[in-house]
């Protein structure tokens, strides 16, 4: 997927320049009217109005403005007709006229007062190729709708003036529970061309859609000028298809490669609105992919969904690519490596705001869906001030006062969801997930609430996830190693250090357990983002010497003698409360 450079320079239409005194071509052909109502009498504005020779070739085309007003220009002097298309409504056509060199003149279009309805169209009767969706009969009815979608999308991409304010997102799914493993996303503002921009469409009809190399793997999408390019018109079959539960109220217009393609390529669906007749968004997958059936799943592939702006451009509101990324697994059956489908990535983005010369022209509404819930404390009332967060995501939020939250502009999928609280930070404690679906086409956000625990809960959870060493010996005697130490480390400024490597020695035996890396009697531990530590299964009734290690200065295989960024501090772990603290703070040498 490619998109265009932002640009700080604001792109003027010829009207634009015109209404500000600036000349354009003194000695053009220029065709000026309005477009009016059928009545004769009020102007329609956000129609295509398109100058055509008499070769029916489309020369110049532009949108009557709310008044109705429009101008185009003729590139040579010749007999030439005006068309004006209105998404839901017949394509309106004048009698030819003949336009001379340097001439200017008026014509007016009275707009045809016959609506057009895609309900009560059949789909699914004819299953022909129709290479060439205006040589259908259905099929042409909605094509027609679509490509006057497009055609503004396309022309809206050519000229690019508006400045749009997006959020890019970048996913990783796990592939059979369609869990979110992890989501970045990013924000940018500025004048573009469009807010998705294709390659050109003889690059992906000639190339394909994807390349998949031992090296890397690419995946496109389409936008509105390859859909309607006589390359991707040539190349693809078009049929009428509905799908009640997954897009009720619309009707598709299908597409797929032409049999004997062999190219990486594309199939899908342009889903219309049967009662508007306004294009609502494309659903595709990928075709021809040379990838092992293990790497393969319905999932490869996106979704582009359209918007029209208030003055009758159109735009790609929101799209997504959806691609796998394979690793190394084993064969049940022959015991060799085989390649497996280990995620899934998502790659899109969404537009947030539209600016144009006249201000903001659009505004999303919320983006996706949500999460809400309480988070209740020990004593069963709201706990205000507690982070509820997506693990391994930025997406976050803050509970009010009587605890409650909601998290927003989720796509669908599984998320795992927590919380942190002041009071649980000094154990380094996170409680446990909840895993929570989000639902397409819903309002309705997902529900969960949490109850925070207790201290004593705390401090008996604290080591759940790390294996308890059998048994410590020191000087031929058994000793207990069930202490637990946490602190915070924290800078000069008194600022927490994430990921700072916390040692612990003890000068009489080695500590058991799953650790970063031990050695001769040591452990090291690392700060999480709030700068706590917490060392499990440590020796009781028995000096330890705690330290942060210079991550600079350090030789990995003699952590003992390591260079380090606090002095030594000792500390002794009852064996009646064997949870204890130490915070230790990094001071300028």
């Amino acid at each position: 997927m490619r998109r265009p450079p932002s640009h700080a320079i604001r792109y003027l239409s010829p009207l634009l320049l015109l209404a500000a005194g600036i000349p354009i071509h003194a000695d053009a052909q220029t065709v000026r009217g309005r477009l009016l109502d059928p009545d004769g009498v009020t102007g329609l504005g956000s129609a295509m109005v398109v100058l055509e020779d008499r070769n029916g070739t489309e020369v110049e085309r532009a949108l009557s403005r709310n008044n109705g007003l429009f101008q185009l220009t003729a590139p040579a002097p010749g007999s030439y007709r005006l068309r004006a298309e209105r998404i839901g409504y017949a394509t309106t056509h004048t009698d030819f006229f003949d336009l001379a060199a340097g001439e200017t003149i008026t014509q007016n279009i009275v707009a045809a007062v016959q609506a057009i309805t895609l309900e009560g169209i059949e789909a699914g009767g004819e299953r022909k190729c129709t290479v060439r969706p205006a040589e259908g009969l259905a099929v042409t009815r909605v094509w027609e709708e679509a490509r006057k979608a497009l055609s503004a999308a396309a022309w809206t991409q050519e000229r690019g003036y508006y400045q749009y304010e997006m959020m890019n997102v970048n996913r990783r799914l796990e592939p059979e529970s369609r869990k979110v493993l992890g989501e970045e996303r990013s924000y940018n503002r500025g004048y573009m061309q469009a807010p998705y921009v294709s390659r050109p469409a003889d690059s992906l009809v000639n190339g394909g859609f994807a390349r998949i190399t031992p090296r890397e793997s690419l995946y496109w999408a389409p936008d509105a000028e390859v859909l309607l390019s006589d390359p991707f018109l040539d190349t693809h079959c078009f049929n009428l298809r509905t799908d009640a539960e997954e897009a009720p109220g619309l009707i598709g217009l299908s597409f797929e490669p032409v049999p004997g393609r062999r190219l990486p390529d594309i199939g899908g669906t342009l889903w219309l609105d049967l009662s508007t007749s306004r294009l609502e968004r494309l659903d595709f997958t990928y075709r021809n992919l040379n990838l092992p059936r293990t790497i393969l799943t319905s999932g490869i592939g996106g979704t582009l969904e359209f918007e029209a702006l208030p003055n009758g451009t159109w735009i790609v509101n929101s799209w997504r690519i959806r691609m796998p990324k394979a690793g190394m697994g084993t064969n049940l059956i022959s015991g060799g490596g085989t390649a497996v489908l280990q995620e899934i990535i998502v790659q899109g983005g969404d537009v947030i705001r539209v600016h144009g010369n006249e201000g903001t022209v659009l505004e999303a509404d919320d983006l996706g869906g949500g999460i809400a819930g309480v988070i209740l404390d020990t004593l069963r009332a709201g706990l205000p001030n507690a982070r509820v967060f997506v693990e391994g995501t930025g997406i976050e939020s803050f509970t009010d006062p009587d605890g409650k939250f909601q998290l927003a502009g989720l796509e669908p999928g599984v998320y795992s969801v927590t919380f942190s609280h002041p009071y649980l930070e000094p154990y380094a404690y996170t409680p446990e997930p909840f895993e929570v679906e989000v639902l397409a086409d819903t309002d309705t956000p997902a529900q969960i609430s949490f109850t925070a625990p207790t201290v004593a809960r705390i401090i008996r959870g604290l080591c759940r996830d790390v294996e308890r060493p059998e048994s410590t010996v020191s000087l031929g005697q058994e000793v207990q190693a069930n202490g637990i130490l946490v602190g915070r480390v924290t800078d000069s400024g008194g600022d927490p250090v994430p990921n700072a490597s916390v040692r612990i020695l003890s000068g009489q035996f080695d500590v058991g357990g799953p650790v970063l890396r031990m050695d001769r009697g040591g452990v090291i531990v690392s700060t999480n983002e709030s700068g706590y530590y917490r060392a499990c299964w440590m020796p009781v009734d028995s000096p330890l010497d705690v330290a942060v290690l210079d991550p600079d200065e350090t030789d990995p295989s003699d952590v003992e003698a390591a260079s380090l960024l606090t002095e030594e501090q000792e500390v002794i772990l009852s064996p009646a409360s064997p949870l204890g603290r130490l915070d230790l703070r990094i001071n300028p040498m």
